[in-house]
Formats: C-alpha cells, sequence, structure tokens
C-alpha cells in the first residue's frame, strides 16, 4: 500500500501522459503544470479563496495549459516536444515568480485531505487514482475517444481520410493530460501542505519512463492503461528501492538516466518489430 500510493500521483499523470503518447504526442510540460497549479492553488488559499473554488481554478489553469499546448502542435504544426517544452519553462518560471521562489505556507487544513486524508481506510488520492484508472481503461478500450488515440497515432494521415478529426482529438488529448498533471499537482501540494515552487521536479522524467515500460510506443499507435499503471508502480519500487539503499540525489539521477535510456531503446524495438 504503501508503494501504491508513492505512484498514485504519477499513474494519475501517466493515464494523461498515456492518451497523449498514443495519438503520436509528447507532452513534456506535465512537471511545470503541477508546480504552477499547486502554487496558484496555494496562493487562492491563503488569500480567502474557498477550497472548491480554488481547486476549480487549478483544473482551468490546466486545461488552459493543455489547450495551449494542443492549438500551437496542430494549428501551427510546431513540434510538441519543442511546444511542450517551452511551456514547461513558462510554467515553472510563473509559478517561481508567483512568490519570488519562496514556499507558500498556512494552507487550510482541510485541503490536507487531497494528500493525506483517508476514505474508508484507503488513502484518498489512492482512491481518486483507482476512480481515474477504471475510466480511462473503459474510454481506451471501449469508446470512439480512445480508439480514435491509436488511429491517429498509428497513422494520422490515414485517420484523416477515414474522417476522423486529428485536430480535435489531440486537443482533446492535451487538455486531459494537463488536468490530470493540474490535478497531481493539488495533491502534492496538499501532502506537503505548502506550495513549493520547485515542486514535481522529476515527474516528468518518471512518468514519461513508467508510460513507455509499460508498452506505450513514443511513436504512437500502441499503449494500453494497464500497462502504463504497472510501469508507475515499477518507476515507484525502483525510487523507493533507490532512497534505501542509501544512494545520493546524483547517483540516483544517474540511475534514472541509465533506466529511461534503456526504456526508449526498449520501446523503439517493439515499435520496429510491430511495424515490420
Amino acid at each position: 500500500m504503501n508503494i501504491v500510493r508513492q505512484s498514485a500521483v504519477m499513474i494519475i499523470v501517466a493515464m494523461g501522459v498515456t492518451f497523449v503518447m498514443i495519438s503520436g504526442e509528447l507532452d513534456l510540460s506535465i512537471g511545470g503544470v503541477a508546480c504552477l497549479t499547486g502554487m496558484v492553488v496555494s496562493k487562492l488559499l491563503t488569500s480567502g479563496v474557498s477550497i472548491p473554488v480554488a481547486i476549480l481554478i487549478g483544473l482551468l489553469l490546466g486545461a488552459l495549459l493543455g489547450l495551449f499546448n494542443g492549438i500551437l502542435t496542430t494549428k501551427f504544426n510546431l513540434p510538441s516536444m519543442i511546444v511542450t517544452l517551452a511551456t514547461m519553462n513558462l510554467a515553472n518560471g510563473s509559478a517561481s515568480l508567483i512568490t519570488g521562489g519562496t514556499a507558500i505556507y498556512n494552507l487550510p487544513q482541510e485541503f490536507e485531505f487531497l494528500g493525506r486524508g483517508f476514505i474508508f481506510g484507503i488513502p484518498a488520492q489512492v482512491v481518486f487514482m483507482v476512480i481515474l484508472v477504471i475510466i480511462c481503461g473503459i474510454v481506451l478500450s471501449k469508446t470512439l475517444i480512445g480508439r480514435y488515440a491509436l488511429a491517429i497515432g498509428g497513422n494520422a494521415d490515414v485517420a484523416k481520410l477515414a474522417g476522423i478529426s486529428v485536430i480535435k482529438y489531440k486537443l482533446l488529448y492535451f487538455v486531459f493530460c494537463s488536468l490530470c498533471a493540474s490535478f497531481a499537482g493539488m495533491i502534492l501540494t496538499s501532502r506537503l501542505a505548502t506550495g513549493q515552487p520547485n515542486l514535481a521536479s522529476n515527474m516528468m522524467m518518471d512518468t514519461l519512463t513508467a508510460v513507455v515500460l509499460g508498452g506505450t510506443a513514443m511513436s504512437g499507435g500502441t499503449g494500453n492503461i494497464l500497462g502504463s499503471i504497472v510501469g508507475a508502480l515499477l518507476m515507484g519500487m525502483i525510487n523507493n528501492g533507490l532512497i534505501m539503499g542509501g544512494l545520493s540525489v546524483s547517483q540516483q539521477k544517474i540511475v534514472r538516466g541509465i533506466i529511461i535510456i534503456i526504456a526508449v531503446a526498449i520501446g523503439n524495438l517493439q515499435s520496429r518489430k510491430k511495424k515490420v
């Protein structure tokens, strides 16, 4: 349960990343989106805004950032990797600018329920994660939204000829991915009970690695929800093991870098075999 609890946030973000990657795109802005959302919500809460309104504004911010990524990628034909990398820097810079790089304290105690609360004895964040996983699993396997993601990622030109609105659905995937990142940022902020300007610094690399380890091809067209969950749990165990092993922060980064290279290499190899 401890590993599942630690991996819950990563799994939540991985759900959004899975849809984006299956459709043949990348979203590197998730860490920045989570960080900025956490800081904005913290600022709102300490300014007297109610918790439901602050959460709603945080989700709206995430949706707007996802829409921004999607429009630049689809309407202007810019590489999603470059666009989302720029958005990540934009979001991280804005998060630090809000308070001059200092943390925000004295958040309402009720807000801590997202990251520290329990529902029938189960950590709230795990319950949220399970609900989202079930919804995403159904959407990907049983609805047109999921089937279109696979079709677009497999061959966007053929999908267009088949009458699929590629732009509309890619916009939807980017927005959903940023919504997941925003929600994850609020959970992390709730867990820490402070708004941190360097929140979710490892989220992007860990989540992308988890999704690739789960079998989602970076080139698109292949992937599933269960694989992303397994990949996230595996990354959670690896991170836990690195900490328990007493490795320094620098050593942990080296190991994660090696894991990412191996994961991408395996993913590319699998994609080539399927194409052949």
